[in-house]
Order: C-alpha cells, then structure tokens, then sequence
C-alpha cells in the first residue's frame, strides 16, 4: 500500500518535471548521484557496510535513469558518447561496491562532478535555437509559387 507521504513525494516530482527545465532536472540528477556517493564514501569510512551498499545502489539507480532516457535519434553522437559515459560510471560503480575502495569512489564523484558542471553550463546558457526553416515565395504575376528544396 503506498502511504500518503509517498503519494506527496510523487506529485512534487510530477509537478517538477513538468514546471523544471529538462536540462535543470538533468543537474538536479547528477547531484542526487554525486550526493550518495558521497554518502557511500562516508560509510566505506565508517565500515557501514550496509548504507555503503543503499547508497552505492541509489546512484547507480540515477545513472541508469540517465542512460536510459538518451535519445539517440535527436542526440546523435551525442547521445553514444553519453550513453558509454554512464555505463562506465555504472560500470565503476559496480567495482566500488566489490572493494569499498575509496579513492575509487572519490574519482567518480570528480568525473560526475565535472559533467554536472557541464550541464549546468547548458542550462544557465542554452544555446540559441535555430529558427525553423520557411519555404520562400515567389510572385510570378497573379500566381505565387511556392518552391521547395
């Protein structure tokens, strides 16, 4: 049965994905990942071998989710080379939760740091959108004609 806090926590995201820019919610994403791996480092630390485990799994959970939205009929090459960026990450991921390695963990907190940073950049500063292309007309007398490439 899903409780009311869990309903109350589905609608804010429903309403967030539908009131936050797409390139907001991605930031947002990466900060939920880089948070729990951050928490994952901490119980690696600490020996909490089972909050490493939830936290570990919770950001790889984000990543998938990242990976499986790419479309890469818009996203051309980029969407492969975003596509083979999260299966990596997941792919380290995997490893961390084998050797409770810190330092890994802290490598992948600094490379999802950095794409974060990326897509923040997109988001304060979205690129221009290209004008969508018109067909011009052309008078030839009383007759327009429209040509078309």
């Amino acid at each position: 049965m899903v409780s009311t806090e869990q309903k109350q926590k589905y609608q804010a995201y429903a309403a967030a994905t539908q009131t936050v820019a797409r390139t907001k919610q991605i930031v947002m994403l990466y900060d939920g990942a880089i948070r729990f791996l951050q928490q994952a480092k901490e119980a690696i630390s600490e020996q909490r071998i089972e909050d490493r485990y939830k936290m570990l799994t919770k950001a790889s959970d984000i990543i998938m989710g990242l990976q499986s939205c790419l479309d890469f009929d818009s996203g051309g090459n980029v969407g492969r080379v975003l596509y083979n960026f999260y299966s990596t990450i997941d792919s380290r991921i995997f490893a961390i939760h084998r050797s409770s390695d810190v330092e890994a963990c802290e490598q992948v907190i600094a490379d999802l740091k950095r794409m974060r940073d990326v897509w923040h950049e997109i988001d304060q500063n979205p690129p221009a959108e290209i004008a969508p292309v018109t067909q011009p007309k052309v008078s030839n007398g009383d007759e327009n004609i429209t040509i078309s490439a």
